[in-house]
């Protein structure tokens, strides 16, 4: 992928988070549910491997790790995605290097082998195990 769409993508990504981050704490703090936009849980009634992200980045945002934790586990890295990748690639542009696009090719080059995608897979199998039990 060309480094300007890249960054473009993170870009757009990293502000369609923070919407999403920023509408469900205004929601929560008002006693409203949160939004259901998962469309598998909403299919099949079984929550998907990342349902449960937002509360933990929000739970995440007031230092309840542990609650953060129990809620999904992948909203660590994606809390630090959001907040990592966006400040980088504003270094990059302002000090016109490509640093963030070495690095994505580095991580995206890692993520091939064989041994790496089978662990994430296992992993995000043992997330999704671990939604399914906590909401059944």
């Amino acid at each position: 992928m060309p480094k300007k769409n890249l960054y473009l993508l993170i870009l757009g990504f990293a502000l369609a988070g923070y919407s999403w981050v920023i509408l469900n704490h205004y929601l929560l703090n008002t006693n409203n549910p949160t939004l259901n936009v998962c469309l598998f849980r909403q299919a099949t009634g079984i929550p998907c491997p990342s349902c449960g992200t937002t509360h933990a980045i929000l739970s995440i945002t007031k230092g309840n790790f542990r609650q953060a934790m129990e809620e999904n586990i992948l909203g660590f890295p994606v809390a630090l995605m959001l907040v990592i990748f966006p400040v980088w690639i504003l270094i990059d542009l302002i000090r016109k290097k490509e640093s963030f696009y070495q690095f994505y090719l580095g991580a995206e080059s890692f993520l091939r082998k064989k041994w790496v995608a089978w662990s994430a897979l296992v992993f995000l199998l043992v997330n999704w195990g671990w939604n399914i039990f906590k909401n059944g």
